[in-house]
C-alpha cells in the first residue's frame, strides 16, 4: 500500500517546471529584416567598389605624372554612374587634359560648357581655360580657328585673372604672349606684380611684362609700365641698367639720365 501510493505520487515542483520546459518550443532570435540586411550588404558594397577605388586613384595620381588608359576609363564609368559628382567630373577633366583627351576632357565639362564665368567655381573655370588652350596648341597656327581660339582663350584669361594665383597667372600670361597679344600679357604680369609675396616672382613678371610690350613695338608703353611697377621692384645695379636702356630705346633721354645717375650712385637731380 504505501509502495503504490509512492508511486502514484506527483513529482516535486522543480522536476515538473523542468519537465515542461524541455517539452516548451525553443524561442526564436529576432534577425533584422531581409530587405535592411540586403540594403547594408548593397551599401558595403558600393563602399568598396566605388569609394575605394576612388580614393586609391585619387592618391596614386598624386604621384604620377600622366593617368593611364584604365584610370580614365575608371574615372569616366564613375562620372556615368553619377552625372551629378562635381568632384569627379572635375577629377576626369583634370587627368584627360594631361592625358591630352581633349574629347573626354570636353564631355567631363560639358554641365559647365555654357555657364557664365562668374558663376563657376575657381578650378572648374581655370579648367576650361587650359581646355581652351588644349584646343588652341591643336590648330595650325594660321589658320581662322587658332585666331578664333586665342582670342577667346585670351579674353576668357583676363576675365579669370582676378581670381587665379600667381604661377597660374604667369603660365598664361606667357601664353597669351606667345600668341602675340602682348598688351593682355603685360596687363596678366600687373596682376602678378601686385599680388605676389615672392621679390623673384614680381622681379620676374616686371622683366617679362617690359619684354612683351617692347616685342609688340611698343617702347613708350614698356617704359610707361616699367614706371607704374618700379616701386615694387628692389633697387639694383641690374635694374638701373636695364631701364636707362629702356629709356633710350623710347627716345626719352632726360629719363634715360635719370637712371643713368642712379646706376652710378647719383640722387637725382
Amino acid at each position: 500500500m504505501r509502495l503504490s501510493e509512492s508511486t502514484d505520487r506527483a513529482p516535486p515542483a522543480p522536476v515538473a517546471e523542468r519537465r515542461a520546459h524541455s517539452r516548451a518550443p525553443a524561442a526564436r532570435e529576432h534577425f533584422a529584416p531581409l530587405w535592411l540586411r540586403a540594403s547594408l550588404i548593397i551599401a558595403t558594397l558600393v563602399a568598396l567598389v566605388l569609394l575605394y577605388p576612388r580614393y586609391y586613384i585619387e592618391s596614386s595620381l598624386k604621384h604620377s605624372s600622366a593617368p593611364n588608359a584604365a584610370t580614365l576609363a575608371y574615372l569616366e564609368l564613375m562620372v556615368r554612374s553619377q552625372p551629378a559628382a562635381t568632384e569627379t567630373r572635375v577629377l576626369l577633366a583634370r587627368q584627360a587634359l594631361k592625358a591630352g583627351r581633349i574629347a573626354l576632357a570636353r564631355r567631363a565639362l560639358a554641365p559647365w560648357a555654357q555657364r557664365r564665368w562668374a558663376t563657376l567655381t575657381p578650378d572648374i573655370a581655370l579648367l576650361r581655360v587650359q581646355l581652351l588652350r588644349a584646343e588652341l596648341y591643336r590648330q595650325p597656327f594660321v589658320s581662322r580657328r587658332h585666331r578664333r581660339l586665342a582670342a577667346a582663350y585670351t579674353r576668357e584669361v583676363l576675365r579669370l585673372a582676378p581670381r587665379l594665383d600667381t604661377r597660374h597667372l604667369v603660365r598664361e600670361a606667357r601664353t597669351v604672349a606667345a600668341l602675340s597679344h602682348y598688351r593682355a600679357a603685360a596687363q596678366l604680369y600687373r596682376y602678378v606684380i601686385a599680388r605676389s609675396p615672392d621679390p623673384a616672382l614680381r622681379l620676374e613678371a616686371f622683366y617679362d611684362g617690359i619684354a612683351a610690350l617692347r616685342a609688340a613695338g611698343r617702347p613708350l608703353d614698356a617704359l610707361a609700365f616699367a614706371r607704374q611697377e618700379l616701386a615694387a621692384i628692389p633697387p639694383t645695379v641690374a635694374l638701373w641698367r636695364a631701364l636707362t636702356r629702356l629709356a633710350l630705346s623710347a627716345d626719352a633721354p632726360r629719363l634715360a639720365a635719370h637712371y643713368a645717375r642712379r646706376l652710378i650712385g647719383l640722387q637725382p637731380r
